[in-house]
């Protein structure tokens, strides 16, 4: 409280005291009877109990239950005497006592401490004692005429209301005020007329109450107001509403009215300015033809805000949007006479601006596919440019539609509705085809080929792959003996073949008579002697050309005279009807064993000397080209 403030009040006590000593009652009057909402708003307050409501009235009082006679003494500090009080006494609903103590206007001193005691008469004991200001026990009737407007901000509302209180206290005056709503519950703000945190589009019930005091911890809080409901305003996007500018000068608004319900009707107002508060709401003339649409003129350089209020009561919704201008809120037409040529395999489309003012300031999208049943796929564009070259497939029919939107670098905005659907097809690729035919011969005639071929393979493989002759055929079992099991004998030893084949010669003694008749000796020239193997060419039977018959045995002597050819008489087999005399050469041996065999063609070179004991001339000479001993 100001010092003005402080000192009328003190000339105002100061009269009260001296001018009023006549015991004249103010318009109020003293309080003889307590209601029970005040008893309950002080029920928290110390014994006894005090208050004011126009600071030239105080009341005092205290409850209890038995019927006992109290004295109420007060005193003030500035004066030595004790007062004593007349008291009242009031019953309540439930069955106790209020012994009430008003104080009479000329004792109603404000900036004065007051000692106020409580006595029982028939004991003289002291009961309740307390010192306190008037000044700080300010009970204020309850506000009135209170109400929910709103102030242009979704989520908000401001709370207003009356009081009676006087001017003197009109500075110290402190407000609180409980709200709830389905979503928030019950909450409450001090020393605030915005609720700036509700939900939008829910009711919300507000009630208010305020107390007059000098100091957070004084005074008391009176009783709460009649509660009143209102609607939390709503965004602009709650009910789809959208404000735009074509053209830069005419702005365009529409909505969804059937959002909450057929039953709403709305009106829409906006405001132009440079500042939103300074001005009015003015009302958008609605469109007699048209539903949920309204125009009004714009001014570029300001800014707009728009509201939509429902007429419907006794609970209308409002909704409000963001402040914008003409400038960040363009949405122009679509783009239009689309066009679409084939260059160079390339499906090349041009359009025209929507608005030749922005065609610098605009960026578009294509819509596109190529086949009916296909979804539609977009794609973004760059730069201003009004047309772009696509790769198509040959013998698509495709389908293509643009919208427009500011790039954002001056203007900005939303896109334009989509255009006309430009439709068309692209011719089939023939070399694409015709290799497709191609393929599709080639293939036909390798099947063809193929099942021919199948039928004839045999006889091709025949006429290109000859069979090869079976060996086992041809040769006759040659190959079976040959492939036989061998005897790998000693390198040391005579190789022979364990078959044994069959022979015609017959050994027989010296002594018996030759199969044919002929004498034994008739073959001795014939015969080797068993001796010094000395080869000489002898002559038999009367000359080197003589005709020699071969007998059909030989007798083997001790002599060893072994007949040695002259010469291969496999080679000479056709001159065998004259066989020459000097075919055959005699051969003798000197061999230390003499009765070892002279025919050793069938060993192996020369090895070691214990292999055979036989002395064998330096060089061979002409003789038997089966032997290993040369003749001479």
């Amino acid at each position: 409280m100001n010092f003005q403030r402080g000192w009328a009040i003190l000339v105002m006590s100061a009269w009260t005291q001296v001018g009023f000593v006549a015991g004249i009652l103010y318009q109020d009057g003293p309080v003889s009877h307590l209601s029970a909402e005040d008893v309950l708003l002080l029920k928290d307050e110390k014994d006894p109990k005090c208050f004011t409501r126009t600071e030239q009235d105080f009341t005092c009082f205290f409850e209890n239950a038995n019927n006992r006679t109290y004295d109420f003494f007060y005193k003030f500090s500035s004066l030595p005497e004790k007062k004593r009080c007349e008291m009242s006494v009031q019953r309540t609903d439930v069955g106790t006592l209020l012994h009430i103590c008003s104080f009479p206007a000329s004792d109603v001193l404000l900036y004065v401490d007051v000692h106020v005691e409580v006595v029982e008469r028939s004991t003289n004991s002291s009961l309740y004692s307390r010192t306190l200001c008037v000044e700080d026990h300010y009970l204020l009737d309850p506000p009135f005429s209170v109400s929910l407007l709103q102030n242009g901000q979704p989520g908000q509302l401001q709370v207003s209301w009356r009081t009676n209180v006087s001017k003197y206290c009109e500075e110290d005056i402190t407000s609180r005020i409980q709200y709830s709503s389905k979503g928030l519950g019950q909450q409450s703000v001090e020393d605030s007329k915005i609720l700036d945190s509700l939900v939008p589009g829910e009711e919300v019930d507000v009630q208010v109450t305020i107390k007059c005091a000098l100091s957070p911890n004084t005074g008391h809080w009176s009783s709460w107001s009649q509660p009143v409901r209102a609607m939390v305003p709503q965004s602009a996007d709650d009910i789809s509403l959208t404000c735009f500018t074509a053209d830069l000068q005419r702005i365009t608004c529409r909505w969804n009215g059937s959002r909450y319900g057929q039953e709403h009707v709305y009106k829409a107002s906006y405001r132009t300015s440079d500042v939103l508060e300074s001005t009015r709401w003015t009302e958008c003339p609605a469109d007699e033809n048209v539903t949920e649409v309204c125009h009004f003129r714009g001014e570029e350089f300001k800014r707009t805000r728009v509201k939509l209020s429902s007429t419907t009561a006794p609970l209308s919704r409002t909704f409000y949007s963001q402040q914008f201008t003409l400038s960040n809120s363009v949405k122009t037409s679509p783009p239009h006479h689309l066009k679409a040529a084939l260059e160079r395999d390339k499906l090349c489309l041009k359009w025209e601006a929507p608005l030749a003012s922005l065609s610098a300031h605009l960026r578009y999208e294509a819509s596109y596919r190529l086949r009916a049943a296909e979804a539609w796929i977009t794609m973004s564009l760059k730069g201003p440019q009004t047309g772009t070259c696509l790769e198509v497939p040959a013998g698509s029919d495709y389908s293509f539609k643009f919208r427009a939107k500011p790039n954002g670098s001056t203007y900005s905005g939303f896109w334009s509705d989509w255009s006309d659907v430009l439709t068309g097809d692209t011719p089939a690729d023939t070399g694409a085809l015709l290799m497709l035919c191609v393929a599709a011969l080639m293939l036909i005639i390798a099947i063809i080929l193929i099942s021919v071929f199948s039928t004839h393979l045999g006889k091709l493989k025949l006429y290109f792959w000859p069979p090869v002759p079976n060996l086992e055929k041809v040769l006759q079992g040659f190959l079976t003996e040959v492939n036989g099991a061998q005897w790998n004998a000693p390198m040391m030893a005579k190789q022979i073949s364990d078959e044994s084949t069959s022979s015609l010669v017959v050994i027989m003694s010296e002594d018996e008579d030759s199969p044919s008749g002929k004498p034994p000796g008739g073959s001795t020239r014939l015969l080797p002697t068993l001796g010094r193997p000395l080869c000489s060419e002898e002559t038999l039977a009367g000359g080197p050309r003589s005709h020699v018959t071969f007998p059909d045995y030989v007798t083997l002597n001790k002599d060893s005279v072994v007949l040695c050819p002259a010469g291969n008489q496999y080679v000479y087999e056709e001159e065998r009807p004259e066989a020459r005399d000097d075919l055959f050469q005699i051969c003798h041996s000197s061999c230390t064993a003499g009765r070892d065999l002279l025919n050793r063609s069938y060993l192996p070179p020369p090895g070691p000397a214990d292999a055979f004991t036989c002395k064998v001339l330096d060089a061979r000479g002409p003789g038997n080209l089966y032997t290993n001993f040369p003749c001479s």
